[in-house]
């Protein structure tokens, strides 16, 4: 693969910035992350938008306008277009290299390129087990490079065969995801989280398209305790998409099947994404 570094493409083996960057000695940096669909940018505009939410209160600067981003995205999909069919792409913007290893320097900008890689069918069309996890990110609107408690909380998922973790906070509130957001069904009515959250951009597209199917949804607090009151549940990410779940830690959600409101979503979600050449033209 091609990618993008601070002005030059470079393969994979010249994919380098310094090991005094804040982003290596300080996990210091914010990202954001999007695929293709028919080799096109699914959402770029709100995925550069939250970017740069995101750089804000960590007070780094982006050198690139968000056009300019959008621009060297788009070019790199041309650069690889050989070699994929859709591409999952990374944004990164580091720290940079300060005078010292806690003071911030020029950012680097980097763009990265991988094959689009879909989970397994059976996660789909049967539904997957999560877990919860205790934690409240620090800076929940920022999508920040420190990902150290998303990795020992998706050990911890992994161990006990699950594909995710649910972030509960000290209140008993159920967050979101690792890498996704979260949303019930109760009573027919579609909720999820909306304080202390990472805003996704599936998340989005998700509650534009309940309210277009007259679907009832509510952006408000849900208590760990009201889990058995679920009848269906599922989460959502640029990669997962509309992920069911039928089990969270030991307790199985609804009848343990994929429930009516997940599969209608799932269906007009499919319908944008597979057609998304020919719509976003």
């Amino acid at each position: 693969m091609i990618h993008y570094l601070n002005g030059n493409w470079v393969d994979d083996e010249n994919l380098k910035i310094s090991a005094f960057d804040l982003s290596v000695v300080r996990g210091f940096g914010v990202f954001d992350f999007l695929r293709t669909y028919n080799k096109k940018p699914f959402g770029l505009k709100d995925h550069l938008e939250r970017l740069f939410r995101s750089a804000k209160p960590l007070g780094i600067t982006i050198l690139k306008t968000k056009e300019e981003i959008g621009q060297i995205v788009n070019k790199g999909i041309e650069k690889n277009q050989k070699a994929v069919s859709d591409f999952n792409i990374r944004l990164v913007i580091t720290g940079g290299v300060g005078k010292d290893s806690l003071s911030l320097g020029k950012s680097s900008l980097i763009i990265m390129f991988a094959k689009a890689i879909d989970y397994p069918q059976k996660y789909y069309q049967q539904g997957v087990k999560v877990i919860t996890f205790k934690n409240t990110r620090t800076i929940p609107q920022a999508k920040s490079l420190d990902y150290q408690t998303a990795i020992i909380a998706l050990q911890k998922a992994k161990k006990e065969k699950a594909v995710e973790a649910i972030y509960v906070s000290d209140k008993s509130k159920i967050l979101e995801g690792t890498t996704s957001n979260f949303f019930a069904v109760i009573d027919d009515r579609l909720v999820t989280p909306k304080d202390n959250i990472l805003l996704g951009i599936t998340r989005k597209v998700i509650i534009d398209l309940a309210k277009k199917l007259k679907i009832r949804i509510f952006e408000k607090d849900i208590h760990s305790s009201q889990i058995k009151m679920f009848s269906e549940a599922f989460i959502t990410a640029s990669n997962k998409e509309i992920m069911p779940v039928v089990k969270i830690d030991e307790m199985v959600v609804g009848n343990g099947r994929v429930g009516k409101i997940t599969k209608q979503l799932m269906k007009e979600f499919w319908k944008i994404t597979r057609n998304y050449s020919f719509l976003s033209k």
